[in-house]
């Protein structure tokens, strides 16, 4: 068992090593298979080896345990210390330690409610758990500016903290939650004159996990002085939609049962020192299937921290979501409800009793909302408003693997139209990537005029990558996902449409390079890919009417899109392959599986695992198997054994992996 076993596993490693993930993850799960079904023949070999070495072995483990586990241990320590001496000590030499006094981390036990005045009432009222951390610059320069070190990617201790590469903008956590602060307020045409430190108030990743539907940044100057708040809004969908508030727009809302919002009177307080921050603006971002996208919200808020040392800082905000006509329709209150904690004096054991106390409560906020919408729909019988696509201001959701790759695809493309089009032009592409969040794409062959044309393409949302593939033609995909189309539709936006299409029409008239010499099967795999286009999901607010005396229907002849004919013209670079399956099972998810590519995935794991037993099989058994088939000359058991243990590389080449 054991030789046939190496003797597979050889062959397959020389497909890993040219080959691609999956090939590697097939072998892995034909190694585990194997493995289990000849468990009894492992079991009795190990046994066997241990009877003969029992001592020997047993002598060098505790050996090697009493000389390790010391060694690991203090490895573990003395990383920690290095790792936060390094945050604290290493400055640049032209950088000296910010010294502001600031707000210290608390841990505020609240507790949110949230009543519905119409068109039914509603109420729940849920404990919830808020962290405060200060957002402080990492150092002075001798000039006196505040600038990031990145020193501060992460705050608070290894079992709740938070990260800034979840905060503000996607991605860019390298700069740290103030480099990230400062870098948004420069965009909000906010100097750096007029703030000094800022206060996050979010829900914390609880050993590593966290569903954080809004986020509060409470932003002082030099004077301890609250001068803007941000409110950070996530939905269920994976978007985000940042306001910016500097509380110009004083508003009164509504007061949820036992909120009081009294003016505070307390002798601690500094005369002149703003107690109360209040905002209104419009709303633009889609937050909740029962309600639309009109309307407003107000916000009413305590501001926690009057001055810097202040010990009994209260978590106390109101948000009212007002209605198109200016009625309250929602009011939510997120409160302190006990005294704030300080992590610091936890110990070992208030840490232990504290994580018993609050551990579930971040793990059930997602079921809460789930329950709650239930109620809503099912019980008070609510209208149901579709998901739009983000205006500009909002980020979409997180792009998947697949988007990732098309868009690196789209880039390419792009490049190309620049360089072999007659005129000269300049693309700023906003990519909606955490990791390029914008590109810019220049010619680079010679200038062939004095002006550059330029203009920009803004990626609302990773879907518009998804929607693309499907669209035979640039134009046409830039028409129906951006120029003519619904703004609940839109998936991208282009500053200066008529230099797009100026651009696409001289790039066509240009000469295309010779085409690529293919095999017979892997233009097989591209004819697939032709004869499964299909036009792309149908957007939420479709104008087109649904009748079935109104069919509308394609009538030209499938072809490849222009992007998959500049890819098939491509010899360097590696995604060649990738797209095409990619495309493919955006084709065959869009056909037979309501638009769900991970449907598709799933069924390809299944039957990937479904080879992998049966080649899992055939080499446990493969020894006594082959002797006899040799010895007997029965070459079509032989050849239908070796077709079943090589079934799992054979669908991996068949799909394109090599």
């Amino acid at each position: 068992m054991f030789t046939a076993f190496a003797t597979w596993a050889l062959g397959a490693g020389v497909r890993m090593y040219f080959g691609d993930r999956q090939l590697t993850t097939d072998c892995g799960i034909v190694g585990i298979i194997a493995a289990w079904l000849a468990r009894e023949e492992l079991i009795v070999f190990l046994q066997k080896s241990w009877n003969a070495s029992a001592a020997t072995v047993g002598s060098s483990m505790v050996v090697l345990a009493l000389i390790t586990v010391p060694v690991a241990i203090q490895g573990l320590r003395s990383r920690r210390k290095s790792s936060n001496d390094t945050n604290a000590n290493e400055l640049p030499n032209d950088i000296s330690k910010w010294t502001l006094q600031h707000p210290k981390t608390r841990i505020f036990p609240c507790k949110t409610k949230h009543a519905r005045m119409f068109p039914k009432r509603h109420a729940f009222e849920y404990s919830y758990l808020q962290c405060g951390f200060p957002v402080i610059p990492g150092g002075v320069t001798s000039d006196g500016r505040d600038v990031a070190t990145g020193t501060d990617q992460e705050l608070g201790t290894w079992w709740l903290r938070v990260r800034a590469v979840d905060y503000l903008t996607r991605g860019n956590g390298k700069i740290g939650f103030y480099g990230k602060l400062q870098t948004f307020l420069r965009e909000q045409n906010v100097a750096d004159n007029d703030w000094s430190y800022a206060y996050l108030v979010t829900a914390p990743r609880f050993f590593g996990y966290s569903f954080n539907p809004v986020s509060f940044w409470y932003i002082y100057d030099r004077e301890h002085q609250l001068k803007n708040m941000i409110l950070e809004f996530n939905n269920t969908f994976g978007e985000r939609r940042i306001y910016l508030l500097n509380g110009t727009n004083p508003s009164s809302p509504p007061q949820t049962p036992g909120s009081t919002h009294e003016e505070d009177t307390r002798s601690d307080i500094f005369i002149g020192t703003k107690s109360q921050f209040m905002d209104l603006w419009m709303k633009d971002f889609h937050a909740s299937p029962f309600n639309s996208r009109k309307g407003s919200y107000a916000l009413r808020a305590q501001n926690p921290f009057p001055y810097a040392a202040y010990e009994n800082p209260m978590i106390d905000n109101t948000i009212t979501l007002k209605s198109s006509k200016d009625h309250a329709k929602v009011v939510a209150r997120l409160n302190c409800v006990g005294t704030p904690l300080d992590p610091e004096k936890f110990g070992l054991f208030g840490a232990a009793w504290f994580i018993l106390r609050w551990w579930w409560v971040g793990l059930v906020t997602f079921p809460r909302i789930l329950k709650e919408a239930f109620n809503l729909f099912y019980k008070r019988n609510l209208h149901v408003w579709f998901r739009p696509e983000v205006l500009t201001p909002s980020l979409g959701r997180l792009p998947t693997s697949s988007e990732i790759t098309i868009q690196q695809v789209l880039h390419d493309y792009l490049t190309h139209l620049v360089n072999t089009a007659q005129d000269d032009f300049r693309i700023i592409l906003h990519t909606t990537i955490p990791e390029i969040p914008k590109q810019n794409i220049d010619f680079t062959r010679p200038p062939r005029g004095r002006t550059v044309r330029e203009f920009e393409i803004r990626v609302l949302t990773p879907a518009f990558y998804s929607r693309f593939v499907h669209y035979a033609h640039t134009s046409e995909a830039i028409d129906r996902e951006c120029i003519f189309t619904d703004e609940k539709d839109r998936t991208c936006w282009i500053s200066r449409p008529e230099l797009l299409a100026q651009l696409l029409t001289q790039s066509a008239s240009a000469v295309s390079r010779s085409p690529v010499r293919r095999g017979r099967l892997n233009e097989l795999r591209w004819s697939l890919l032709k004869k499964l286009r299909c036009a792309p999901a149908e957007p939420a607010y479709n104008a087109t009417p649904k009748s079935s005396e109104f069919r509308l229907e394609d009538i030209r002849a499938v072809k490849y899109s222009e992007m998959d004919t500049f890819v098939r013209n491509q010899q360097g670079p590696i995604y060649v392959g990738k797209y095409r399956r990619i495309v493919i099972k955006q084709f065959l998810a869009q056909r037979i599986c309501l638009g769900f590519p991970q449907i598709i995935s799933l069924v390809d794991w299944c039957l990937r695992i479904f080879l992998c037993y049966h080649a899992a099989r055939q080499v446990s058994s493969s020894s006594e198997f082959t002797r006899n088939a040799l010895l007997e000359q029965d070459w079509w058991p032989l050849s239908r054994g070796v077709a079943a243990a090589t079934a799992s590389h054979s669908y991996g080449l068949l799909k394109g992996y090599h």
